[in-house]
């Protein structure tokens, strides 16, 4: 029965008076008095008076607070400083918000006192341990009645799972790694114990590591010697079983096999651990709902509604790992009469045959109107995109025909297909949209890791021109070192990059792009820093307005400072200059691509000489394109540190703050 707070009040000014003669009212190690009283309000009640000590030995005989106890509720009434009043829920010993031991800091005023609450609870202990006890037994059973409560409601959410599917368990230990221990001895023909079976087996030629199929049970098996498993040795796999609830939601149970091998065959444990529930509601949203399995931790049910808690963020946790095989020949019936019932998510797991998200890919497949016409078209790196990785803005899923559902001609849709292309390749693809040659430009580029810079240069030549050209210049360069020993061109990027720029820096000039002398110089790396030397900025009043608002900008967002080094932004074009002149190379020439804010040139300088040249970053959004040292080399592990912090710790802000 709950107490009745307004006939409370009617007993919160207590009718006892506190004499000042008391000695408990001048022992100084006390804090709070405490009287007490027994009331019939409703029904039996102890009631306790709390009052400050030294606010009693003043004459000042007003309580702080006032608690009313029955035999299965509390309530304090607390009194505040302006003189109102307000009710708390706190047990004894949380009173003092500044103590977790607010007992410690009580005594009450007369034996009489502390007797009349030990009568009250039937207790021979302590007053204060009495009241503490009673209390804590009220919190428990209030903890167990909130949390049956929450465990009706998740019995009531999984009222009607079905049973797992017949196959599942032979499906499992197909799935599962198998063995041939044996012992070891020189001989062409070994006799040991398949795992997976338990026969003994005879198998020839047998090395460890190598694999073979055991006669009986056609299972693969990999040789291991038994003096090689050693005590602790053991195999766990994740998979996922999606089942109708027959009420409009989708169950994806994650089921956990662990295999221990303290003999020739495996202990094994197959459990369930966690569920993933589905539904479209009648507004059209999709809806999930996660449980898992903590043994031993409920009253009615172990199943807790929420996703599993690790212990640390971003570091794998094999109870928490939601990814695993996909269980498929229960699928046909399980998604009729569902929105998923023409769903290509077996046809998605058996292509790749790897881990993966049921529950990702069934609400991206309500997401993405196409997924399922270009997962059968077999576009399935798109379609892993799609679920897992990228919203799809480049694709047009207003489309029924694949090629304008991707953004590309009709011609091209075999090729792509061939290639398997993910989204980040079909983006690039679809730039060469009109280019003759464009499927042998993608191979090349893909072939030789070329990310940028492509399409400056097709202004000028054709693909067939700008493959030969770079292939003739990176060949004989690859290996050659420069004035200051490193490599003139590491990949293939960097000879295209290069290129790029001399084109440019001949294009500004007005140099005659049509002669081949100067379109195809003999020697790219000395064509480009002769152009280089020539090339003179326009420092027109415009163009110094834009490079200083460009820089400015780029000065309040990524300065950064740690390890000895710093990042620094140019303040004038001439210093784009003298940095390229100091290192060797052509940063002097991207000034007009500053100002056009087409990308940022940053400075990265010791700390101990920042006057001093050392390394020069381009930028492009948030996203680094090269970092070059002096003649051009590549970074030392302490500056790709620095960089890669500079990059989470900067970088990802801009980006963030961008998106």
């Amino acid at each position: 029965m709950k107490i009745d707070k307004r006939k409370c009040r009617a007993y919160a000014t207590p009718d006892r008076k506190l004499s000042p003669a008391n000695g408990i009212l001048h022992a100084k190690q006390i804090s709070y008095i405490v009287t007490t009283t027994v009331k019939t309000i409703a029904h039996r009640t102890l009631v306790l008076y709390i009052y400050p000590r030294k606010q009693v030995a003043r004459g000042d005989c007003k309580p702080l607070c006032v608690m009313f106890h029955t035999k299965d509720d509390f309530l304090t009434l607390y009194r505040k400083e302006d003189g109102s009043t307000a009710w708390r829920t706190a047990s004894f010993d949380r009173l003092n918000l500044s103590t977790y031991n607010f007992s410690s800091q009580c005594a009450f005023y007369s034996n009489q006192d502390e007797k009349r609450v030990q009568r009250y609870f039937h207790a021979d202990t302590d007053g204060f341990q009495a009241l503490i006890s009673a209390q804590d037994a009220i919190l428990e059973h209030r903890r167990k009645e909130h949390q049956i409560t929450k465990e009706k409601a998740v019995i009531a959410r999984m009222e009607g799972i079905p049973a797992l599917p017949r196959g599942l368990a032979s499906w499992i230990k197909s799935i599962m790694p198998a063995y041939f221990f044996y012992d070891y001895k020189r001989s062409k023909n070994i006799t040991g114990i398949c795992s997976a079976c338990g026969h003994e087996i005879t198998l020839s030629g047998v090395k460890q590591g190598n694999k073979a199929i055991c006669p009986h049970c056609k299972h693969e098996l990999v040789a291991k010697p038994r003096s090689r498993r050693g005590s602790s040795m053991y195999d766990r796999e994740t998979f996922e079983v999606i089942q109708n609830m027959g009420d409009g939601r989708l169950v994806v149970r994650i089921i956990k096999a662990y295999y221990s091998y303290t003999s020739d065959t495996p202990k094994a444990e197959v459990y369930e651990n966690a569920r993933e529930f589905i539904w479209r509601d009648v507004n059209g949203e999709i809806c999930t709902e996660h449980y898992y399995y903590s043994s031993n931790s409920g009253i009615i049910t172990n199943w807790k509604k929420g996703e599993r808690p690790v212990y640390i963020m971003y570091q794998y946790h094999f109870e928490g790992d939601t990814c695993g095989h996909l269980y498929t020949k229960n699928l046909p019936e399980a998604l009729d009469g569902t929105p998923w019932q023409y769903c290509t998510i077996a046809g998605f797991y058996h292509h790749f045959h790897e881990h993966m998200q049921a529950l990702p890919f069934l609400m991206e497949y309500l997401q993405h109107p196409r997924l399922e016409h270009l997962c059968k078209m077999g576009f399935y790196n798109i379609v892993s995109d799609l679920a897992y990785h990228s919203d799809g803005k480049i694709l047009d899923e207003t489309q029924n025909r694949t090629h304008k559902i991707l953004g590309i001609a009709a011609e091209d849709v075999d090729f792509l297909r061939g290639l398997d292309v993910d989204l980040a390749v079909l983006k690039i693809f679809q730039s060469y949209a009109g280019i003759k040659d464009r499927q042998q430009l993608l191979v090349w580029q893909l072939a030789n890791d070329v990310k940028h810079n492509i399409l400056p240069i097709l202004k000028y030549i054709t693909v067939h021109k700008l493959i030969r050209y770079t292939e003739r210049q990176f060949l004989p360069q690859r290996s050659r070192k420069g004035r200051y020993g490193c490599t003139h061109y590491q990949k293939m990027q960097d000879i295209v990059t290069e290129y790029r720029d001399y084109l440019e820096m001949c294009d500004s000039l007005d140099y005659d792009l049509k002669n081949t002398f100067v379109l195809y110089p003999k020697a790219l790396r000395k064509a480009h820093d002769r152009v280089q030397k020539r090339f003179k900025i326009k420092e027109s009043a415009q163009f110094m307005q834009d490079f200083k608002a460009a820089v400015k900008d780029a000065r309040e967002r990524m300065s950064f400072e740690a390890g000895g080094m710093k990042i620094v932004v140019p303040a004038t074009p001439r210093e784009l200059e003298a940095e390229g002149n100091a290192l060797h190379h052509c940063v002097g020439s991207y000034a007009d691509r500053v100002a056009k804010k087409e990308c940022m040139i940053l400075f990265l300088r010791q700390c101990t000489d920042e006057a001093k040249p050392f390394y020069t970053i381009e930028i492009r959004g948030s996203k680094i394109i090269q970092v070059r040292g002096i003649g051009n080399c590549s970074m030392t592990p302490e500056v790709k540190a620095f960089v890669e912090q500079w990059k989470r710790q900067v970088l990802q802000r801009v980006a963030d703050n961008a998106a």
